[in-house]
C-alpha cells in the first residue's frame, strides 16, 4: 500500500548520482572548473550541472565550508578562493612557498611605481589573480583575489602565452574562445600570435585598453624552479600610465625577472 505513493512522490525528484552517471565528486570538480572562469550564482551552476538549484546550493555550501570558494553577500555569487589552492600548485620538487618569492617582488614594484601589482595563473582560458597589492593612489582600479582576466587580451595572459613553446602555444591559441575584452583585443589566433611575437621580441607583455577601456597593464611570465606557473604585472588607469611609463615598467620587470625565473626565453 505504501510503495505506490512513494514511487509517485519520488518521480519528480532528481536522480541519485548512481543513476545520473555523475557522482558527487565529479560535480564538485565540475563546479570548481566553472568557477575558475569567474563568479557564478547557484542558479548558473545548477544549469551547467543539470541539477536543481537546491542541489547546487547545497554543493556550493559544502565547498564554501571547506574554504575553496567564497560567497559574495551582495551579488549572491560564488568565486574561487585562490589562497586555498596555493598548496596544490606550489613546487613539489622543493616545497617552495611561492608567496615567499613572489610577494616581496610585487611589493617592491608597487612601491617603485605606486601602481597595483598582481600575480595570475592560467585557468580555462583566463588568468586568475592569486596575489594582489593595491595601488597607493586614491584613483585606481579596484581588484581582488580570484579576479579573472581573459588570457587573449590581458597582459598577464599574453605574458604567460609568450613563454610557452610553439607546440603548446598552438594548442592554447586553438582552445581560446576570444570572448571578452574591449574592441582593441585580438579577435582570433592569427592576430593574437602576431601580438605574442611582438611580446617575445620586447620581453614583456602590454595590455593598453584591451581588457578594460581605460586600464593598462605590463607583465612578464613567472617560473618557479624552472616551471612556468603564470605571470606578474603592474596595472593602473591608462591616463596615468603613459607610453614612457609603460617602457619604464617593462624595463623594471625585466630587471626583477631573474629573481623569479621569468624571462621569456
Amino acid at each position: 500500500m505504501v510503495a505506490g505513493p512513494l514511487r509517485i512522490a519520488r518521480a519528480g525528484r532528481e536522480k541519485p548520482p548512481s543513476q545520473s552517471g555523475e557522482s558527487h565528486v565529479i560535480r564538485v570538480f565540475r563546479t570548481l572548473e566553472l568557477l575558475a572562469s569567474g563568479p557564478h550564482t547557484a542558479a548558473e551552476i545548477a544549469g551547467a550541472l543539470g541539477v536543481n538549484r537546491s542541489t547546487a546550493l547545497r554543493l556550493l555550501t559544502e565547498i564554501e565550508q571547506l574554504g575553496y570558494v567564497l560567497r559574495d553577500p551582495i551579488t549572491k555569487s560564488y568565486a574561487i578562493a585562490p589562497a586555498r589552492f596555493y598548496p596544490f600548485i606550489s613546487s613539489h620538487a622543493d616545497d617552495l612557498d611561492w608567496s615567499a618569492v613572489v610577494d616581496p617582488v610585487l611589493l617592491e614594484l608597487r612601491e617603485a611605481f605606486g601602481e597595483a601589482t598582481v600575480m595570475g595563473v592560467p585557468a580555462n582560458g583566463t588568468m586568475v589573480y592569486l596575489a594582489f597589492f593595491p595601488s597607493s593612489h586614491i584613483i585606481t582600479v579596484r581588484e581582488r583575489l580570484g579576479t579573472t582576466r581573459p588570457m587573449h587580451c590581458s597582459a598577464l595572459g599574453k605574458a604567460y602565452l609568450s613563454a610557452l613553446d610553439d607546440r603548446s602555444l598552438d594548442g592554447e591559441l586553438a582552445s581560446l574562445n576570444y570572448q571578452g575584452g574591449s574592441p582593441l583585443a585580438a579577435q582570433g589566433p592569427i592576430e593574437l600570435r602576431r601580438r605574442l611575437e611582438e611580446t617575445r621580441k620586447r620581453g614583456y607583455a602590454i595590455d593598453r585598453n584591451e581588457t578594460i577601456d581605460g586600464m593598462s597593464c605590463v607583465a612578464i611570465p613567472v617560473r618557479i624552479s624552472g616551471t612556468l606557473i603564470g605571470a606578474i604585472g603592474l596595472s593602473g588607469p591608462s591616463l596615468r600610465i603613459s607610453e614612457t611609463r609603460i617602457a619604464e615598467m617593462g624595463k623594471r620587470l625585466l630587471q626583477v625577472a631573474p629573481r623569479l625565473g621569468g624571462t621569456l626565453r
